[in-house]
């Protein structure tokens, strides 16, 4: 599945705040690109317990909604 979402990276003291900005899931990371790749762990886990919780679908639909 393709899902195009916008990745806003803060700096915020000596972290970086990665926030998938459609999704509305944060992570953050010493660098930018840890940040980034700490978001893509983030949505993958939540995604995985959307599924198990066969939340996932409706999830999507709300998504489209927005």
């Amino acid at each position: 599945m393709y899902l195009p979402i916008t990745i806003e990276i803060i700096k915020k003291d000596r972290w970086y705040i990665a926030r998938a900005v459609e999704l509305d899931f944060i992570s953050q990371g010493k660098t930018p690109e840890e940040a980034k790749k700490n978001l893509y762990e983030v949505i993958d886990i939540q995604f995985e317990e959307m599924k198990k919780m066969e939340t996932l679908k409706e999830y999507f639909e709300l998504l489209k909604k927005v």
